[in-house]
């Protein structure tokens, strides 16, 4: 019998395992909000969970219990850093707003939150050595980490996930400086716009630095998101990506790189086809999510274009219009196309192209597994 372990590796290595892995809340940008795991639980039958593991607290995402895992063939566990400046609340407000490791004020918005006060949006050049960083080597960010990690690795025959702990150069940049600002500097003042994207870089390769040192040995997969891109289009021109934030990319997959043997996964949402390919020139091995809806984001053309370089983790199904809106029949077609699509030779991963929204049915989400899990087998038969 093939291991999960051995299924996913096999999948990530552009061979045809004996089943398509599948995801299920492995990382904070593939899983379920509160409130659909909870009405979830109700729905199978399952004993409510009596205190949830929030993986994401800006996102609202929940890190199931292992009975859930379980039900739907899940592939995949995780090991998250114990206090990751991604969703790290350092300073809570009476209204339940709060301050993250990096100054960001966040409020919530109806499910999740957003953030509202961008705490260098009035800084200078000389004024940014002195803000202060998250100190990436803070022992408590991976304390008992390797420890979990060893248990999963030699305990288990799952793959093992180092999920995002933290944002990326360019998503990070307009949080603290604001979108508007942020892009107004990449032309009018590109001095500042590098040396903040430089510190931001240095504080992402620390954390990397702690994080894999306590578990690089253990993982298979290694996450790392910078959100570039829009329902029609790239946020910023790909002449301006390769400008301003390429480099950074490049700095830290390298570091990554040299640090594990994992795979790296690289979340982007929207339209991302533009710079597919300096993704994949600055290391990236594994795209998600496919937001099939995006302009240019056509699942086969992207098999088509880069399968043989990409591996691709998502694109399962759209989770915007289709999930929420379509027939059962409607959504069993959709997972059994995109597996037809992406399957063939390897390379890909199932999970709906995002998180799972409140706005989603405990049947529909069901109805994604249950045909996942169906029509996972290979051979699968191409679908162009």
């Amino acid at each position: 019998m093939t291991s999960s372990r051995e299924r996913v590796l096999t999948a990530l290595n552009h061979r045809e395992p004996d089943k398509v892995p599948i995801d299920l809340a492995a990382t904070t940008v593939t899983s379920i909000t509160y409130p659909v795991y909870q009405t979830m639980r109700e729905y199978l039958g399952m004993e409510p969970d009596p205190k949830p593991r929030i993986s994401h607290i800006h996102q609202g995402t929940v890190y199931p219990m292992e009975d859930f895992f379980q039900h739907y063939g899940a592939d995949f566990r995780t090991v998250f850093m114990k206090k990751s400046p991604r969703g790290f609340v350092v300073n809570e407000m009476p209204d339940g707003s709060f301050y993250d490791e990096y100054n960001i004020l966040w409020k919530k918005v109806t499910y999740d939150y957003s953030p509202v006060e961008a705490p260098l949006a009035n800084c200078s050049i000389e004024e940014l050595n002195s803000v202060a960083w998250p100190d990436p080597y803070d022992p408590q960010r991976v304390e008992g980490l390797r420890g979990e990690a060893k248990e999963l690795y030699e305990g288990t025959d799952y793959a093992i996930v180092a999920d995002i702990m933290c944002r990326g150069p360019f998503e990070l940049a307009v949080k603290l400086r604001g979108y508007e600002q942020f892009l107004v500097d990449l032309y009018s003042d590109p001095r500042f716009a590098r040396a903040l994207l430089d510190k931001i870089t240095e504080t992402i390769l620390g954390l990397w630095d702690v994080y894999l040192g306590a578990i690089g040995d253990y993982v298979q997969v290694v996450c790392q998101g910078d959100d570039l891109g829009m329902q029609t289009g790239l946020i910023i021109s790909p002449d301006m990506y390769r400008q301003f934030i390429k480099p950074c990319h490049r700095r830290i997959y390298d570091f990554i790189h040299a640090r594990t043997e994992a795979k790296v996964f690289m979340h982007s949402c929207g339209c991302v086809y533009d710079i597919i390919p300096d993704f994949i020139e600055v290391g990236v091995e594994i795209l998600n999510p496919l937001q099939r809806n995006a302009d240019k984001m056509d699942i086969a053309t992207l098999k088509r274009e880069f399968g043989r370089e990409l591996c691709f983790w998502g694109g399962g199904i759209d989770v915007q219009q289709v999930l929420p809106n379509a027939s059962p029949d409607i959504i069993e077609e959709e997972v059994r196309r995109a597996i037809e699509v992406l399957a063939p030779g390897g390379g890909y991963v199932f999970v709906p192209t995002h998180n799972i929204q409140p706005d989603v049915t405990p049947d529909r989400l069901d109805r994604v597994y249950q045909a996942a899990m169906k029509h996972r087998s290979y051979p699968v038969t191409g679908h162009e």
